[in-house]
């Protein structure tokens, strides 16, 4: 694709907003389809497609403006990917786009792969539900096999017996879920991966995340993990971009066991949240790295510029409005992510930092000072 190609991206939100302002940069331009009409990527793209997914008319439009199209959430379409795919090219392929979405599907081919996972498996009855929880063990949890995220589509399972509700109260008509046995783990790691179309694999050194109610928290890079925990985790995403025949970028998300055992967790096919530090602190971005890769160039070596960490804003945080926001530019290392949406509702993402320091320990304490700023509560160890 030459320099003034367009690349097509399926969904509108904060991802979609900094994969075209990565486009950009790279002389490329971007059109967006987004059903739900205007939102922050639109505002960083070259034009805005409102149609529904499964409209022909937005298909077909959508198709001719465009020289390939990728996506910014694992919840697109399938159907929309596979009909464009008839017109042109799509990266990620539609087939790893729909392993993604189902987390049976996904932890199948994980360990097809090699990789290790929790013990798990899939329930379609109470009864169902009840066995696993007795053969796996408890505690555990039972999961929709698609859509949830942040922490949505979870029901937690402390006793066998209270499975068969909980399954109900997940899927009151009937479908398939998946139980989970909970495993003890020490942390939870993260692996941001990019293949291009010749095959070469690069990925991002480890990110250290701390959750808090199910959502991101805060990233710190690099990790504080032993060496054999670092390669388990860069090793795995190798495997998996190659097994998965990747093009693009991809998070993969791990459990760390007191034992220093890697457990696969799930995976995203596209920029992730946990990569959001890559934009100041890596050479290339997350974003600029997708856009390459998908445009038919070749990926760059990765180079970490600088111990990080990137704490998410949520809408928690500005219940009487933003006035109070550039107050964290003053502290030193600290850069401000905007995602311009309007509705500040809790647990929303609606910006992020990225904390800049000489060791993860100083970047650790502007990160605190940048949160008390706004009149945010630190979550240590969350």
């Amino acid at each position: 694709m030459p320099g003034d190609g367009t690349i097509g991206i399926l969904g509108g939100g904060q991802l979609g907003r900094m994969m075209a302002l990565a486009a950009r940069a790279l002389g490329l331009s971007t059109v967006i389809w987004e059903p739900g009409g205007a939102g922050p990527a639109s505002e960083a793209a070259d034009d805005l497609i409102a149609e529904p997914f499964d409209s022909p008319l937005g298909l077909e439009i959508f198709a001719k403006r465009v020289q390939c199209v990728t996506y910014e959430f694992e919840n697109v379409s399938v159907e929309a990917a596979e009909a464009l795919q008839k017109w042109i090219p799509v990266f990620p392929p539609p087939e790893l786009l729909s392993v993604s979405q189902h987390r049976l599907r996904e932890k199948d081919r994980a360990r097809e792969l090699g990789l290790k996972t929790t013990a798990y498996r899939g329930v379609t009855s109470p009864e169902e539900a009840q066995t696993a929880a007795e053969r796996l063990g408890v505690p555990g949890i039972l999961k929709t096999v698609s859509g949830g995220y942040d922490g949505k589509g979870q029901q937690r399972v402390s006793r066998s017996e209270e499975a068969g509700a909980a399954y109900l109260r997940l899927a009151p008509t009937g479908a398939t879920l998946i139980y989970e046995r909970l495993v003890s783990f020490s942390q939870e790691i993260s692996v941001v991966v990019a293949r291009d179309q010749s095959g070469t694999i690069e990925p991002y050194p480890v990110a250290e995340n701390h959750h808090h109610q199910g959502i991101l928290d805060y990233s710190i890079v690099p990790a504080r993990v032993s060496d054999t925990v670092a390669a388990q985790a860069l090793h795995q995403a190798r495997v998996m971009a190659e097994g998965l025949g990747l093009v693009g970028v991809m998070a993969l998300e791990y459990f760390v066991t007191p034992d220093d055992q890697v457990l696969f967790n799930e995976m995203a096919p596209r920029p992730h949240n946990s990569g959001h530090w890559t934009i100041e602190a890596a050479a290339p971005s997350q974003f600029s790295q997708h856009m390459r890769a998908v445009a038919g160039w070749p990926i760059a070596p990765v180079r970490l510029l600088s111990p990080v960490v990137m704490v998410n804003l949520l809408g928690d945080l500005f219940p009487a409005g933003t006035l109070n926001l550039p107050d964290v530019l003053s502290v030193e290392g600290v850069q401000l992510h905007w995602y311009g949406k309007k509705d500040m509702r809790p647990g929303r993402k609606v910006g992020h930092l990225t904390v800049l320091g000489s060791s993860v320990g100083e970047a650790l304490v502007r990160a605190r000072e940048a949160k008390a700023r706004l009149g945010g509560v630190w979550h240590d160890g969350a």
